[in-house]
């Protein structure tokens, strides 16, 4: 994880247009992409996006890290970044390279990157074809399972009892057994996808310990 602090003027005034669907959701979700020919920029947003250049500068800053998952701090807003690849055989490297961005009010805490495993496999349903095509409407309909499943509960993002964490690590453990015999069934998981699935429902495994080991601390301390 990594914290980037961008003060300056130009980032910050944005918070005035965001505030309005800041105040009303938990989180506002865009899609971008790293393009290599016509740079970072945003594919779709659950917004009306009119900060095309905010979004653009906030993608060079989370490729400016290596980190997988990134936290740019904008004063009274900031965003969580969780970068996914994407197999591409005519891209540079043959992959291409998107980021889920969530943007939060500073009053609302963290989102567990927990979640964001938990999007990434909701994203990577979407299938390579059509996130490769930029299809907005697949990626309208990935917005509407991730509002689905976190906007529409009573509970606001993070889900911080004990319970509701060994749940979602459960649903996320879950969610990938049922998608790599999905795609096994259909000859589409490949060793490395199969391999990522694990180190995934792995770290899913070490959140539940840790949410399990989080009263025993509390009770030695």
């Amino acid at each position: 994880m990594q914290i980037n602090n961008t003060l300056n003027e130009e980032i910050t005034s944005p918070y005035t247009y965001f505030k309005e669907d800041l105040d009303k959701f938990p989180f506002i979700l865009i899609i971008g992409k790293y393009d290599h020919l016509l740079g970072p920029r945003a594919l779709y947003s659950s917004i009306n996006l009119r900060e095309e250049k905010f979004i653009r500068n906030l993608l060079r800053d989370a490729l400016n890290t290596k980190n997988q998952f990134v936290i740019l701090d904008f004063n009274q807003f900031y965003s969580q970044v969780y970068k996914i690849e994407v197999e591409d055989p005519t891209a540079r490297g043959r992959k291409q390279l998107y980021a889920i961005i969530l943007l939060r009010d500073l009053d609302h805490p963290l989102i567990p990157i927990l979640h964001f495993k938990r999007i990434e496999m909701i994203f990577h349903k979407i299938g390579n074809d059509k996130i490769l095509r930029d299809d907005s409407l697949a990626f309208k309909q990935f917005f509407e399972e991730v509002r689905d499943i976190y906007m529409k509960k009573d509970e606001i993002l993070p889900l911080e009892s004990i319970n509701m964490q060994i749940r979602s690590g459960v649903n996320t453990i879950q969610g990938f057994c049922e998608l790599i015999l999905e795609q096994n069934r259909s000859g589409k998981v490949s060793e490395q996808d199969l391999t990522n699935y694990i180190e995934m429902m792995l770290d899913s495994c070490k959140e539940i310990i840790e949410a399990l080991e989080k009263p025993k601390a509390s009770t030695i301390n």
